[in-house]
């Protein structure tokens, strides 16, 4: 299969598990909203990776894979978008450890989300997508 194939099946699975989260928030099930939420998040991200790369990470934490961008934004000179990428982390970074939390609580452990959880991830999620827009204009355009 070639890399832009697998790019667009990431960036629809992507799409549908946000379109999922926000029917499960409408209906109240933040557990599976905030699950939803993270898959979502981690497809997107490996989707830029893939385009950037050539190749996707076995990283799974959504901080880890910003955090993989970041290097390759560096390694390019795109100190910018790095350092946007970066403030990105840090200023979400506790919305983006729910999300990563969720990425096995949601599952496998008596974990359960609240409302304001949920919330949090989706305008983290939110924020997510228009960064990477802007790294993927700057980067491909």
């Amino acid at each position: 299969m070639r890399t832009y194939s697998y790019v667009e099946i990431l960036l629809r699975r992507s799409r549908l598990f946000y379109n999922y989260a926000q029917e499960a928030i409408a209906r109240g099930d933040y557990d599976f909203g905030v699950f939803f939420l993270e898959q979502a998040a981690q497809l997107r991200l490996k989707a830029l990776l893939l385009r950037l790369l050539d190749f996707i990470p076995r990283e799974h934490g959504v901080r880890e894979l910003l955090g993989v961008i970041i290097k390759y934004l560096e390694s390019l000179g795109k100190r910018e978008l790095s350092s946007m990428v970066s403030e990105y982390a840090s200023l979400w970074r506790d919305s983006l450890r729910i999300l990563e939390d969720a990425y096995i609580g949601a599952r496998y452990l008596a974990k359960t989300y609240e409302r304001v959880d949920v919330e949090k991830a989706l305008r983290a999620v939110e924020e997510l997508f228009r960064v990477i827009e802007v790294v993927e204009h700057n980067v491909f355009s």
